[in-house]
């Protein structure tokens, strides 16, 4: 009788599992991930059904930002504003890819928010991380790049998925700092060659830049605020002791020759403006 009886559970048991194992007990995606997966960039409503462009119910518009990394070389790249994951994790990966590096990877990417990445030193040492805003994902990448023990953390990107993508994203600003004038000619991604590597300057519409290495020199990545008006600049680190001004002047829209307190240098724009 005993015998019986566990037969008899291990038959409920089966059936139990069989049950719960059906695809209506499965755990389901919710109809606003199922929209994003399947569509990208796209108006879906509250509960994820997409709408019609004619429709006249308000759509939630989805845009993408991502960043990858090279373990190898540190080098890095950022993607903002996309229309889906996959051009936001390919357009991060091709920058990060640009001078060489053949191990790029995604670390993180978000859907309607931003990703932050702050490096350290000594080389290797980072963190990362998503953010509901700038200031957060900016606040995440630097917690965990400080958890590591690395000295000297600096956020170099904190792109959001509303950012334009004919603009470098914008770094946030420390706090208590306003914006400074920026000669909006300035506001891109630039580069300076140093043999055998260059320099890459990044300038934002909201009076921040990120400067960084890509050259065997050992110089230091930094950022902070930089403000630029009629042929005079100011730069000032937020992460080191480093200020700098000069003169500016633009040989075209996409090449500039600076004077600076480490002397003259030509930039030039690394993804130059459309019709030029």
């Amino acid at each position: 009788m005993r015998k019986r009886n566990g037969n008899l559970w291990i038959i409920a048991g089966l059936v139990i599992w069989v049950v719960l194992s059906a695809p209506g007990f499965a755990q389901q995606p919710s109809p606003l991930e199922t929209c994003i997966e399947n569509f990208g960039y796209l108006g879906c409503d509250a509960e994820g059904t997409p709408i019609p462009p004619q429709a006249n119910n308000p759509a939630y518009v989805v845009h993408w930002a991502a960043v990858a990394i090279s373990r190898s070389t540190m080098k890095a790249g950022a993607s903002h504003g996309q229309n889906s994951l996959e051009e936001a994790e390919q357009t991060a990966l091709s920058l990060c890819r640009r001078n060489g590096p053949t191990d790029c990877k995604v670390l993180t990417w978000a859907p309607n928010g931003c990703v932050g990445l702050a490096l350290g030193s000594p080389s290797g040492k980072f963190g990362y991380g998503p953010g509901n805003d700038r200031r957060e994902a900016a606040a995440v990448a630097m917690r965990q790049c400080r958890a590591t023990g690395a000295a000297n953390c600096v956020v170099i990107t904190a792109s959001c998925a509303q950012d334009n993508p004919q603009w470098s994203a914008p770094l946030p600003l420390p706090e208590g700092v306003s914006a400074g004038p920026v000669d909006p000619r300035f506001v891109g991604t630039w580069q300076l060659l140093i043999n055998p590597g260059y320099w890459i300057w990044r300038v934002s519409a909201n009076g921040t830049y990120e400067f960084h290495s890509e050259a065997m020199d050992g110089a230091r990545t930094h950022a902070g605020t930089f403000t630029a008006k009629n042929g005079q600049y100011k730069l000032h680190a937020i992460n080191l002791t480093w200020d700098d001004e000069g003169t500016y002047t633009f040989q075209g829209p996409d090449t500039i020759l600076g004077k600076g307190t480490l002397g003259s240098g030509t930039w030039h724009r690394m993804v130059p403006k459309s019709g030029h």
